[in-house]
């Protein structure tokens, strides 16, 4: 089988780009230096080559995240592009849902990310004032179907439709076909995320459309293919079946890359919701 053959899985609309006709999206590169690049891609229509749904999706790749100043760097600009494209929703309330399991530590960056959030709804809700900054804010992980019998969709459906935010932010691993890219790349989308879906797991969207409020989503690479190595380093001719070449591969430091990049979300998303947090 040639390497030609054989299209590696990605969840990435940048990774995508050479098969998309010009008319399909309107593209724009908002930063490129040593640091970081980020790319905001506009899907214009819905029946487009690379199948992503009419919305924004904003990429933000780094090549490094190993000291401190580097990670709050990267988290002031995933701040930057949230206020962005919240630009235009009135909010009050927030949901942030880390997805993905826990025990496994290459989908475990929406549940750790969780545990790291300042969580507020509570005080709004026992309190008659809350510290000036502090905006109301609840989080949940809902794991995942193997682990509660139920879609994660629908678990933050029956939370948001009691606690009504008027934003719901949703972290979850993502698949790329670029092994260099592995947590070197956010993607944050408008247009929700479908939980599993960075390891081929097709659930119940977490999206307008379903949540009946705004989502955006934030994706970060986490695994590959054994066919996007393939594709994308030896670059030579493979005797493989497709089976072989969808295994799920991910670096033996994720663990490391994993609290780093949990540091980096939790950190921008508690700075993005709470306009105080630095000063507590």
């Amino acid at each position: 089988m040639k390497k030609n053959h054989f299209y590696p899985r990605s969840d990435f609309a940048d990774e995508g780009l050479a098969q998309v006709s010009e008319n399909a999206l309107m593209k724009q590169i908002y930063r490129d230096d040593e640091k970081m690049k980020v790319t905001w891609i506009k899907v214009l229509n819905e029946n487009n080559e690379f199948h992503k749904s009419v919305g924004d999706y904003v990429t933000l790749q780094f090549e490094r995240m190993d000291d401190a100043l580097l990670r709050q760097s990267i988290s002031e600009q995933l701040v930057e592009i949230l206020k962005k494209m919240t630009q235009d929703i009135a909010i009050e309330k927030i949901l942030i849902v880390g997805l993905g399991n826990e025990e496994m530590i290459s989908d475990a960056i929406g549940p750790k990310m969780i545990s790291q959030i300042l969580v507020s709804a509570h005080f709004f809700e026992l309190e008659d004032h809350v510290q000036e900054g502090i905006a109301n804010c609840a989080a949940i992980a809902p794991k995942v179907m193997g682990q509660t019998g139920l879609e994660s969709a629908r678990i933050v459906k029956g939370i948001a439709d009691f606690y009504q935010p008027d934003l719901i932010i949703a972290v979850d691993a993502l698949a790329t076909d670029t092994y260099a890219r592995i947590n070197r790349v956010i993607q944050i989308s408008d247009t929700g995320i479908q939980p599993g879906s960075g390891v081929g797991n097709h659930r119940l969207a977490i999206n307008q459309e379903v949540m009946q409020v705004p989502v955006i989503s934030l994706g970060v690479a986490t695994v590959t293919t054994i066919g996007a190595i393939v594709n994308d380093i030896l670059n030579e001719e493979v005797d493989l079946d497709h089976e072989h070449l969808n295994c799920i591969v991910t670096p033996r430091n994720i663990d490391v890359e994993c609290a780093q990049i949990v540091s980096i979300l939790s950190f921008a998303l508690n700075c993005f919701v709470h306009p105080a947090y630095q000063q507590l």
